[in-house]
Formats: structure tokens, sequence, C-alpha cells
């Protein structure tokens, strides 16, 4: 039995349940990334935030097209597609630096924490956007 076959048994064939798995793996890439880039390199914490959801939004593609969706609405046009995936992302970036900022400078949390805040702000609107404008079947 293949890993993907473990996975369908566990998780069936909700795309909702798939996402959350994709999503846990994207953000533990990402929030590593935050980690690595912050402490070890002493990368301002926002512009590492940047880096480590770029890096979190590859992984997250790539799960998206290949094991969540059932569905590709512009399967046979993937520059359209990349590039509405990356909006959509790049949206879930502006309300992440937002909150993550506004949750360091005004609230004073530690940076990593504001990060796990910002990701449940965004988690959400992510699936809904990413399922209505690129994982629907093709209606025409």
């Amino acid at each position: 039995m293949g890993l993907e076959q473990i996975f369908a048994r566990i998780l069936g064939e909700s795309e909702f349940n798939k996402y959350i798995v994709a999503g846990f793996t994207a953000f533990l890439v990402d929030f590593s990334v935050l980690l690595i880039a912050t402490e070890w390199f002493g990368i301002h914490y926002l512009v590492s935030n940047i880096f480590s959801y770029t890096s979190g939004l590859l992984v997250a593609y790539t799960l998206n097209i290949r094991w969540v969706f059932r569905y590709r609405k512009y399967k046979h046009t993937t520059k359209k597609e990349f590039s509405i995936f990356v909006l959509i992302v790049l949206i879930g970036l502006a309300i992440s630096e937002a909150a993550i900022f506004l949750l360091v400078e005004q609230v004073a949390l530690p940076y990593h924490y504001a990060k796990i805040v910002s990701v449940g702000a965004i988690f959400v609107f992510n699936f809904i956007a990413k399922k209505h404008f690129l994982f629907t079947e093709d209606e025409g």
C-alpha cells in the first residue's frame, strides 16, 4: 500500500481534509524558513516572512495541483493557473504581514507566535479562494 493510499484511507476523499494536511506541510516549510532566516541569518522577521511564505507557496501549489483538488479549471494553461494561485497567495501574504506586524508591534507578541496566529487568519480564505477560482470543475 502506497503513501497516497494510506492518506486516502485516513482522510477519505475530502478535499478539505487533504487541504489541511497539505497546508500543515506547507506551514512546516514556511515556519522553518522563517525561523532559520530570522534566527540564524539575522534577517528582519517581516522580510523573513516573505521568504518563508514563498517557500510555503511552492509546497502548497505542488500539493494542491497533484493531490488535494480533483479538478483544475486551468489544467492546460499552467501559467494562468499559477498566476492566479500566486495572486491569491499574495493577498494571503498581505494579510499575514499585517497580522504579524500588528501582533508584534502593538500586542508585543513574539514574531514566531504572531506567525502562528496569522496562519489561522488566512487558512480559510486561501481554501475558499483557491477552490472557487482554480480548482472547480470547468463548466464550459
